[in-house]
């Protein structure tokens, strides 16, 4: 039986390659490349113009030849238009294999620039008929009427958007729809799949430009009468340029998440009420972990966090002890420049339950539990800059033994120390004692110019001049 069902597949397959015979299609109207190009029949509609859009259809001629020019003319299509696209295609290839020519006149045609297709008005030409696709339709609903096998000296033709219309707000897809005369507000709220269970049905807001004189209008439409009775005056028709916003139910108390990371029994997203506190929520985590380091655990106000990083979020994750020096530094770095973070004393919140160390989160906060980060690192001018092993006591002359003393180019007194609890970059002596995740920082002596000397020459000079001058009219 298994062995029947093998060569059933392997017959098919076999089948659907004899079928996919090569077709030669052409492709006109409001593109950039228009042409003759060689797809195969188990290509659609859609396809063919994905493919070619993105230059991977082969094609077979650069320009259309005359019997299919005028089987088009006789179909009404735009000739003028293509004549500008066959000026066009002749100056790219021009440019293409006469690299070696001086730069075109500037009075030369210009390359004609296709506007936004349409994807509702597609129109196919077969055997002399000519079909209008609706290829949004099928991208919304799977439609394959709108959307049909390639054959043979098919003709694709391409119009131009030209009216749309802009859907944001609490539907289930928003975005930018190609709008056909006499299309209403129902129309519309379809093409974006339906309204949100939030959505507030009495206030939807049309705001439209009058493309006479510029002004701004707004309307408020009751889409609840427009459910009741598809016909309802309610259901205005939309017009070019219109701004469709679907607001959420006033007052609506929408849930409320943190998000708990790292070393927690119970990582992951937790919700919360106006009474959540930090301590109430890593109970309902299962406290920290043994291995977690509390003393620099970190809370992030989402509200204020500019960008998520899926590298930092990653190397978060990673045991400290696999990674590179690289991945340290980032790290590192990254810490540092994030917006909305918070450094808490979560070691003295959960072994006191005080709650002077507790604090109030709001919907968005991410919690990290770190492990220790038993590393300093070391950069700079130094020998063998990188990442070493923290020991307690340890001082900074210490870990610059460690990484082979200073280079002769090392700026000894402008040696600094980040601290990695409070990212203050503290000036460092010898005897400094380094704490775990520090880094130290050894600059090099730039060195000097003669415009630099004469720069500062210039500046010590004038200071002299200006107190000089100032002493002479204070004793006047």
């Amino acid at each position: 039986m298994k062995n029947k069902f093998v060569i059933i597949i392997l017959l098919l397959s076999f089948y659907v390659q004899i079928i996919a015979l090569p077709v030669s299609i052409s492709l006109v109207g409001n593109v950039d490349e228009p042409g003759v190009y060689i797809l195969d029949s188990s290509n659609r509609v859609s396809q063919a113009i994905q493919l070619i859009e993105l230059g991977i259809a082969p094609d077979s001629a650069s320009l259309l030849t005359s019997n299919k020019l005028s089987q088009m003319t006789e179909l009404e299509i735009d000739t003028s238009l293509l004549e500008k696209q066959k000026i066009a295609l002749a100056t790219r290839n021009k440019q293409k294999y006469e690299t070696n020519l001086e730069e075109e006149d500037a009075t030369e045609e210009e390359d004609y620039k296709a506007k936004d297709i349409s994807k509702r008005r597609v129109i196919l030409i077969r055997d002399g008929v000519a079909q209008e696709l609706n290829l949004q339709a099928f991208y919304l609903t799977g439609d394959l009427t709108n959307n049909p096998y390639l054959q043979n000296d098919d003709i694709i033709k391409l119009l131009p958007i030209e009216s749309s219309v802009k859907l944001t707000g609490e539907v289930n897809r928003e975005g930018e729809y190609e709008l056909t005369e006499g299309e209403k507000l129902s129309d519309l709220i379809e093409f974006g799949q339906g309204l949100t269970q939030d959505a507030d049905l009495s206030n939807i807001r049309v705001e439209r430009y009058n493309q006479t004189t510029g002004e701004l209008s707004a309307l408020m439409v009751n889409y609840e009468a427009v459910l009741a009775n598809h016909n309802s005056p309610e259901n205005i028709v939309l017009s070019h340029n219109d701004l469709v916003k679907v607001f959420a139910k006033p007052y609506l108390n929408k849930r409320k998440s943190v998000e708990v990371k790292g070393l927690v029994k119970y990582p992951g997203e937790y919700s919360i009420d106006e009474n959540s506190t930090l301590l109430s929520v890593l109970e309902s985590a299962g406290g920290p972990l043994s291995s977690a380091d509390l003393n620099f655990a970190i809370l992030i106000d989402k509200s204020l966090y500019e960008s998520f990083d899926p590298d930092l979020e990653r190397l978060l994750a990673t045991n400290s002890p696999l990674l590179s020096i690289s991945e340290y530094s980032y790290i590192q770095t990254k810490l540092r420049e994030i917006s909305g973070k918070h450094y808490l004393n979560i070691k003295e919140l959960w072994e006191t339950k005080d709650e002077k160390y507790d604090r109030k989160l709001k919907s968005g906060d991410i919690i990290y539990i770190k492990e220790p980060i038993l590393l300093v690192n070391v950069s700079g001018a130094v020998q063998n800059a990188g990442l070493q092993p923290w020991e307690e006591g340890k001082t900074l002359s210490q870990y610059i033994k460690s990484s082979g003393g200073y280079i002769p180019s090392a700026f000894k007194s402008k040696v600094r120390v980040i601290r990695y609890n409070t990212n203050v970059w503290v000036k460092a002596n010898n005897k400094t004692v380094i704490n775990p995740g520090d880094e130290i920082f050894v600059p090099e002596v730039q060195d000097k110019t003669l415009w630099d000397y004469v720069s500062e020459s210039l500046s010590v000079t004038a200071q002299i001049i200006t107190i000089v001058l100032g002493v002479h009219t204070l004793t006047k």
